[in-house]
């Protein structure tokens, strides 16, 4: 089985770096964009298993990415966890109508996040 790949979107750097470390360190190939065109551009070339993407971003949002995302034959199948500061109800009902498999409010513990893609990932892979 190939190692699964992780495509990070997120403007604060900081914690982009946390996460792709966190990432790493659980064996996935990680790449890092920093807003939603940057995301499109790098998913060109990169098939990721997991999008990790946050909501508010420059240029291009989380939800009209992962809109994009969702219509795209390619990308249906990604699992997108959507990650947000903003945390109402109607945030969250946007981010999933959008196509986000879970959604996760700013700040988040780092090992919930990986136990919830480990989880998705292996829903996706079972039969």
């Amino acid at each position: 089985m190939a190692t699964p790949g992780v495509l990070i979107v997120e403007d604060e750097q900081p914690l982009a770096r946390v996460l792709a470390y966190a990432f790493n360190n659980e064996g996935y190939r990680v790449e890092l964009a920093s807003d939603g065109i940057e995301c499109m551009n790098k998913i060109a070339t990169f098939v990721p298993d997991v999008v990790v993407m946050d909501i508010m971003m420059p240029k291009l949002d989380g939800i009209e990415t992962m809109k994009l995302l969702r219509q795209n034959q390619l990308q249906r199948d990604l699992v997108i966890v959507a990650l947000s500061a903003r945390s109402s109800r109607s945030d969250r009902e946007t981010a999933l109508a959008a196509g986000a498999n879970i959604f996760m409010k700013k700040p988040f513990a780092i090992a919930r996040l990986m136990e919830s893609v480990e989880q998705l990932l292996a829903s996706e892979r079972s039969p």
